[in-house]
């Protein structure tokens, strides 16, 4: 980061993203529309949970192979600040096609193989840098994607320490926090109580439902959040501290995925 960025006037984004403690420094990013000049500077920061999963199960969909862990719970264990000010820290799209074709084009075997080939050069030529892309083309709906990933979060650009500290004091509110999921499904003959494992086995053979954000603050009874409706997702703890992030801390206005890249708009104003 570059040290004469004007980071009260110039910073408005923020971006979060969560790890298991018992995982490796690979963080997955979002696609490389929100890595743009115009979508910089951002604020990234890397949550660290102590997570229970559940276990994998038999794929419905694809014989012989397991589903991934479903998150089950979680208590927020840590966090770290980075700052992204420049394009100097990612890979750049250089091939062809277009990334604007890309992204309309039906994902099949002999493109991922193209692409595959392409992003490993450019990996490759960019090898400094700490924001790459990862091979991983399929997106929701069958057409193809361009995504980043970092391999070890700590090589990202360090956060001013002035602004580091100041976003410290706010943020520290949360580490010691632990999130659960209540769910009844008895309406429809299924378990009712604390998301489990078990409940998460009943939920792959039969149907999802979000349930209601348990959250405890360190010293504090649990609340619920009846608002919060990504419980379905397999990893909804990411999903749950940008909730938490909008509507316990100042100066975080939550997005709602609104825009790429993006999970909070940065008022000063509040935070100072």
């Amino acid at each position: 980061m570059t040290n004469d960025f004007d980071w009260r006037s110039l910073l408005k984004k923020s971006e979060c993203k969560s790890r298991d403690s018992n995982q490796s420094k690979s963080i997955q990013l979002s696609s490389i529309d929100g890595w743009t000049s115009e979508k910089l500077p951002k604020l990234v920061i890397i949550w660290t949970f102590d997570k229970v999963k559940s276990d994998k199960f038999p794929s419905n969909t694809r014989p012989g192979r397991f589903t991934k862990k479903r998150d089950i719970s979680a208590r927020i264990s840590s966090f770290e600040i980075f700052l992204v000010d420049s394009e100097k820290y990612i890979v750049p799209w250089l091939e062809k096609p277009s990334y604007n074709d890309i992204v309309k084009t039906q994902w099949t075997q002999e493109w991922h193989n193209l692409l595959r080939e392409k992003i490993k050069k450019l990996n490759a030529v960019f090898s400094n840098r700490p924001i790459r892309f990862q091979a991983s083309f399929k997106n929701i709906g069958g057409v193809m994607r361009l995504q980043y990933e970092v391999r070890d979060y700590t090589k990202l650009p360090a956060c001013p320490a002035e602004l580091k500290s100041l976003l410290s004091n706010h943020l520290q509110e949360l580490i010691g926090t632990e999130i659960r999921l209540w769910k009844d499904h008895t309406f429809v003959g299924g378990p009712k109580g604390w998301f489990n494992n078990e409940m998460a086995e009943w939920e792959h053979n039969n149907s999802k439902n979000p349930g209601t954000l348990y959250v405890k603050l360190l010293g504090e009874d649990f609340t619920s959040y009846p608002e919060f409706n990504e419980g379905r997702q397999d990893y909804w703890t990411g999903f749950a501290i940008d909730f938490l992030i909008g509507k316990l801390i100042p100066g975080f206005d939550d997005l709602h995925g609104h825009i790429v890249g993006s999970d909070h708009r940065l008022n000063f104003d509040e935070l100072l």
